[in-house]
């Protein structure tokens, strides 16, 4: 999902300085990936397109809108954010709207160009939803595309909990479908940052497009951790997308009492957005 937040005016609020995580030995479990064909050129992408909220399309006072980001994102000094968790259901996609969405956590990407993260995608080709685990690490030099997770089959109404672990070099990618028992996880080379950490559902990006959003409803982000602790969200710290258009397709809710989660809801599918 070439997923990054390329991120033009405003940058998000931080949290207080959070504690550091190390990252965990790792093996990669049995379930293979395999790459996403370059013709479909799928992709997650940095923030587009970003914009102080309080604009007549807007429908909360807080926050900040972008092109194809909806839900929180912290930002900060580099090596300031380590890990990123959060768990969700995943959504049952309405037909009515063709597009592609994700749903995901990460680390980097809302203020530049590095990228990693792992999540799942609810997609509506024609007329035909179809939903998948993936991961994907982006770096301004090589923005590729997100690899499914294969032999991972997953389903709407599944709970899904999602880690990126990073230590400088390497970044840990896991993901666990609770309803059916698999983990899958993958070790990639790293070097980003780590001056961000994001819980985001996405227009994802499609050959230089950032999609149509399909109907997925609402999507409820629970149990969200930084560096292994709560990442206490403020309202300020939320995003919005509203397309080239104006139309605001998702209403993303403050945090809940805890600042550990939260709920974005679609509005509107909206309008292609070319991002080159």
């Amino acid at each position: 999902m070439r997923r990054h937040l390329a991120v033009t005016l405003a940058a998000l609020a931080t949290s207080a300085v959070v504690p550091t995580v190390a990252v965990a030995a790792s093996v990669d479990v049995p379930a293979t990936t395999s790459a996403i064909s370059a013709s479909t050129g799928i992709h997650g992408h940095p923030l587009v397109g970003r914009k102080p909220r309080g604009s007549k399309t807007s429908r909360v006072a807080a926050g900040s809108t972008s092109t194809n980001w909806a839900g929180y994102a912290q930002t900060g000094s580099a090596g300031q954010f380590k890990s990123s968790t959060a768990s969700w259901t995943v959504p049952k996609t309405s037909t009515t709207y063709p597009g592609y969405s994700s749903t995901w956590v990460g680390v980097d990407g809302a203020a530049n160009s590095y990228l990693t993260q792992t999540g799942t995608e609810a997609d509506v080709v024609n007329g035909k939803v179809s939903y998948y685990a993936w991961w994907e690490v982006i770096t301004p030099s090589d923005p590729a595309p997100e690899t499914r997770f294969s032999r991972f089959p997953i389903s709407p109404g599944d709970a899904i909990t999602a880690s990126v672990v990073t230590n400088g070099t390497t970044s840990l990618m896991t993901l666990t479908d609770t309803t059916t028992g698999q983990t899958a996880s993958k070790t990639a080379a790293y070097t980003g940052p780590g001056a961000s950490a994001e819980w985001i559902q996405e227009d994802t990006d499609v050959n230089g497009y950032i999609s149509t959003a399909p109907n997925w409803g609402s999507v409820t982000f629970r149990g969200i951790t930084v560096n292994g602790a709560s990442p206490a969200l403020t309202s300020s710290q939320s995003i919005d997308i509203v397309d080239g258009q104006g139309t605001q397709e998702t209403q993303t809710s403050a945090p809940n009492a805890t600042g550990n989660g939260f709920t974005t809801t679609w509005l509107a599918t909206g309008t292609q957005t070319y991002t080159g």
